[in-house]
């Protein structure tokens, strides 16, 4: 069981560094602040990527919860069926505040162009990732 908690944890905290990777490089490229067009789509790909893994997260999760409730009828012990709930609970948590400092990064970059719609896209953008949605739209 263990093992198996093992590997969830492993592909979650994957993702986020994958996601802090994404947000970072965008941070990086635009030194946190939004001119162009092209600061704009690496803000958007950065949120695009950070969106579809969070429903990859969800979606693991419930297959997680489901592994753990089989392996309880098949006669693992509760005790170990908790721990590795709490194993993958605290160490998803922790790595998921750190990510969060990234995501709030991307949300506080300021913006300054002559082009308004650069600003009401960004705006857009940051209302449309509250929303549960796979990605933004084109």
């Amino acid at each position: 069981m263990f093992f198996i908690a093992l590997i969830f944890v492993i592909i979650a905290v994957g993702m986020q560094v994958a996601s802090i990777r994404k947000s970072d490089g965008a941070c990086k490229k635009t030194d946190g602040v939004i001119r162009t067009r092209q600061d704009l789509l690496s803000v958007k790909e950065a949120i695009n990527l950070n969106m579809k893994l969070a429903i990859f997260y969800i979606a693991m999760f419930v297959l997680f919860i489901i592994i753990l409730v089989i392996a309880y009828f098949s006669g693992t012990p509760l005790v170990q069926i908790i721990i590795s709930l709490l194993s993958f609970g605290v160490i998803t948590l922790i790595v998921g505040l750190i990510g969060k400092t990234y995501e709030k990064k991307i949300k506080t970059m300021e913006v300054q162009s002559d082009d308004p719609e650069i600003r009401r896209k960004y705006q857009q953008y940051l209302v449309q990732w509250k929303e549960p949605r796979v990605q933004l739209p084109d």
